[in-house]
């Protein structure tokens, strides 16, 4: 019932869909960072890194100090336009299979393959990806409905065996610790609890849009490493957001912050050759991340996800308060993601100036994915 409380919320106070996530309104800015030589190893805590990269323009670095402007913000909040710090250019030319970019002029070819992208809409990057699984839109439609019984959302669970399977691991792994084995679903669901139950139902059925094994170059070889960066983003977006609902929506945001991407290494994966254009230069990996934000937006909005969530996602300028709030939110979460997978293992003293909720979302990854032994699969509350 938790879970589906929460969802029936997050729909509740999102309002209207966003009217076009997608169109070529001006994008907020919210992983923003100076430039630099494509390739360089950045030192934690140096001006090129994260640690050290300005806020978006006229919001707090903090997600603390976002919520203490939420009661007095204006209606709209705006943003800078979205810039790719140093570190992201790493990733996405690891994304991509080089060691590194370079700054050359656009390829013929590049101008025209950009516009193509621009066009399509929400239906057709979404038919890029796997179906989304049964039991997540299932999901969506029930939480409208009032007076759901727990008895029904078992139901609805058990429908999915990867669901149940993972459920029955989890209530039954040393995190939980039960007096006695749990053999049954709904024992599961009530050891696991809120936040376990959301984490483990959004990770399951969404973890297969990444799993592009027999499919193209592309995303066959990257698909892996965006899981890996959407995991963590949702595990520090939820870190850092304000209790409540709004930490599940946040790890909603976070999880779905990749898929853009994903679907446009399909779209590469099916380009002739002869259309493709050079991937290394640095100026287009600059202009995918504001354009794959976009992509995501209008993908988690086809498949019914609350309208805030695509909203925060398309980092537009312009938002309300609140979906300014989650916005910031996913993009604080969104470099601590990639400072983790591009440099684990890093002490709080080689986090630079980082604030202290980032460094405790550092923190909690480190934990998550780096610990020894049998490490959690839920992020504990913190």
């Amino acid at each position: 019932m938790a879970l589906l409380n929460s969802l029936r919320k997050l729909l509740s106070s999102s309002g209207e869909r966003p009217a076009a996530p997608g169109t070529d309104a001006g994008l907020s800015s919210r992983v923003s960072g100076p430039g630099s030589q494509p390739g360089v190893s950045i030192p934690p805590g140096s001006p090129a890194s994260p640690s050290a990269l300005p806020a978006a323009s006229g919001l707090p670095t903090t997600v603390a100090a976002v919520a203490l402007v939420t009661a007095s913000a204006p209606a709209e909040l705006s943003g800078a336009p979205l810039q790719a710090s140093p570190e992201w250019l790493q990733f996405s030319a690891r994304l991509f299979g080089f060691q590194r970019l370079r700054d050359v002029p656009p390829h013929p070819q590049e101008a025209p393959l950009l516009q193509r992208l621009q066009a399509r809409s929400g239906p057709d990057w979404a038919d890029l990806l796997p179906r989304l699984p049964a039991v997540l839109p299932q999901l969506m439609r029930l939480m409208r409905r009032e007076n759901l019984s727990s008895r029904e959302l078992v139901d609805l669970l058990s429908r999915d065996p990867s669901l149940v399977g993972e459920l029955m691991r989890m209530a039954n792994s040393a995190l939980y610790r039960p007096e006695r084995e749990i053999t049954d679903l709904a024992s599961a669901v009530m050891v696991i609890g809120h936040e376990g139950l959301n984490q483990v139902v959004l990770r399951v059925t969404l973890r297969p849009i990444f799993n592009q094994d027999r499919q193209g170059r592309f995303s066959r070889q990257a698909g892996t490493l965006l899981w890996d960066l959407g995991e963590r983003c949702a595990l520090a977006a939820m870190r850092l957001a304000p209790p409540g609902d709004e930490r599940f929506a946040a790890y909603l945001a976070g999880l779905g912050a990749q898929v853009g991407m994903m679907a446009l290494l399909r779209v590469l994966d099916g380009l002739p050759v002869a259309q493709r254009p050079a991937l290394d230069r640095e100026g287009l990996h600059r202009q995918l991340l504001p354009m794959s934000c976009d992509w995501s937006a209008r993908i988690v909005t086809h498949w019914g996800f609350p309208g805030r969530v695509a909203e925060a996602l398309s980092q537009r300028a312009g938002q309300g308060a609140e979906v300014a709030l989650l916005s910031e939110t996913v993009r604080e979460a969104h470099a601590v993601a990639l400072r983790h997978l591009m440099q684990p293992g890093l002490t709080v003293s080689q986090l630079g100036d980082w604030s202290p909720s980032r460094q405790r979302a550092y923190a909690a990854l480190e934990e998550r994915f780096n610990a020894s032994g049998d490490a959690p699969a839920t992020m504990p509350a913190g």
